[in-house]
This record gives structure tokens, sequence and C-alpha cells, in this order.
């Protein structure tokens, strides 16, 4: 007698669902991703989750240390800084501006950058060269370098310093972009794409873009690294958020005279800035091994 699924077919998965159920198997992965979960809520509800005003000054509660240090107390659990401000608000608003602009700056990045490198891979001749040489200038200056310059030409503020991050990074994401499309431009199978009379729009959805997702997780997480380091970096030279308002670097900026008076308004936010490198590089390094093991 027939079994009932005898003759069931196998669901066939699509390549994101063979991914994701490669990814699902890595569990150093997933909790980085978990981790990026709340990092995402933290910086969407910041203001809500905040004990209290980040800017509010009290003169009755100056540098007081953790609540779980003598002296402490529960009003201020991570304590607060030599005005009386709480300290656990602040690095609340610090990771919502540091890592919403990091997380702003790579998504318009990744569009604008793959929009231009891909019609720079695809075009020929006299604009393709001039765009090329363009961008190899572009890189010959650190990215840093070239912020400052930027934010110096711009102005000292919070949207000038992420403006000044995204033009000086955009140039290597888009040179990156360029060269994984030109590779994949000379394999065989898009050659005989384009001999089947294949749109340009065609090779990159069906042909190109789906053979490149692992060396464009690597760019586009690179990115959003040096995004943060950038963010936080202007911010410490003073180039970044102006007061009442903080982010990770100009927290540390403002505590570095306090720092054998109060060592944790330096450590808090420098652990802040570390643990969003480990768990987006983490959730990106699972990712990019999810795609390399699909595609074996």
């Amino acid at each position: 007698m027939l079994e009932n699924d005898e003759f069931d077919e196998q669901k066939i998965q699509s390549p994101l669902q063979y991914i994701w159920s490669i990814f699902k198997g890595k569990s150093s992965a997933v909790m980085a991703l978990w981790g990026i979960v709340i990092l995402l809520l933290v910086t969407l509800l910041a203001g809500n989750i905040a004990p209290h005003i980040p800017s509010t000054l009290n003169s009755e509660y100056l540098l007081l240390p953790p609540y779980w240090f003598e002296g402490g107390s529960t009003a201020h659990i991570l304590g607060t800084d030599d005005l009386g401000r709480d300290t656990l608000a602040r690095l609340l608003q610090g990771t919502q501006l540091t890592l919403g602009g990091a997380l702003l700056i790579s998504a318009c990045i990744f569009m604008l950058g793959t929009l231009i490198g891909a019609s720079a891979a695809l075009s020929k001749g006299l604009k393709s060269s001039v765009l090329l040489h363009l961008l190899d200038a572009l890189l010959t200056l650190p990215t840093l370098l070239m912020a400052l310059i930027l934010i110096v030409l711009f102005g000292a503020s919070y949207s000038n310093c992420l403006l000044a991050v995204l033009l000086s990074l955009l140039p290597q994401f888009i040179r990156g972009i360029y060269l994984c499309i030109e590779i994949e431009l000379n394999k065989q199978y898009i050659i005989a794409l384009r001999m089947d009379g294949a749109t340009n729009f065609r090779l990159l959805r069906y042909g190109i873009f789906p053979n490149i997702l692992e060396p464009l997780t690597t760019i586009s997480i690179r990115i959003f690294t040096m995004a943060v380091l950038e963010i936080s970096t202007l911010g410490f030279l003073g180039f970044g958020t102006q007061l009442p308002n903080v982010e990770l670097g100009s927290l540390i900026a403002g505590s570095l005279d306090l720092i054998y008076l109060a060592p944790a308004l330096v450590l808090f936010p420098g652990i802040t800035i570390f643990i969003i490198i480990l768990v987006f590089n983490v959730f990106a390094e699972g990712v990019r091994h999810s795609i390399l093991e699909g595609e074996e």
C-alpha cells in the first residue's frame, strides 16, 4: 500500500532560503544577528528608553560611579559626569547618532556606489577611462584626511560630518564594485548571455550580482566599519556633533580630562564602539561564509 507522502514533491529552496538555512547553523553569526537587532532597537528608541534627558545638569550628583560601585545610585545606573548628566542617557544618544549615522551613510554609499560602479564597468571609451582615473586619484588620499578636508570646507556639524564621511568613502566602494563587475564581465557565461542578446540590466540582475554577493558583503562591511570609526574620530576631534548633542567620539573626548577620576566615562563609549564593530563584522563574516558554502 502506498504511503500518503510517496509522491510528494520536494520543495526547492530559493538561493536566499538556502543561504539562510546555512546561516542558521552558525551560532556565532546568529548571536551577532540578535546583537544587531538589539543595537537597531536602541538606535530607534534611544530617546524613549533613556532614563533621563542627556543634557540635564544636576549639581547634586557629580561624578557618580556606576551603581555597582560604592557610592553609586540606581537612579543613575552607569553614573554621571562632572556636570551631573546621566551617563547612560548620553551613551544611548551617542550610540543613536554614531550607529544611525553609519547605517545611513552605508545605505547611501551602497545605492550610489552600485549605480555609479555598475555604469562605469558596463560603459566603454572615454567616460569609463576618465571615471576610473578620477577614482584612482581620489584613492591616493587617506579617507580620514579627505573627510577632514571636507569638514573644514563645510563647517563643523553632525550633518556635515555625515556628508564628509560619505564623500570620503564613496570612491572606495565604487572602485570595489567596478572591479568585481569587471572580473565577471570577462567570464564565459556573461559573454554567452551577451551573445544571446541580454541587456545590461539583465546581465546585472541575473548574471553578475548573484555571483558577486560574497565580495559585495566584504566591501559593504568594510565601508560600514570605516564609517563608524570616521564618525567617532571626527566627533573626537570636535568636527562632528556639537553640544548639547553627543556621539561616541565626542563622549570620549569630553571625558579624557577625567580619565583618572572617572574612567568609566571613557570606557563605556569605547566599549560601545568595539561592540558595534564586532557584532556587525561577525554577522557579515557569517553571511559571507554562508554564501561561499551555498556556491559549493
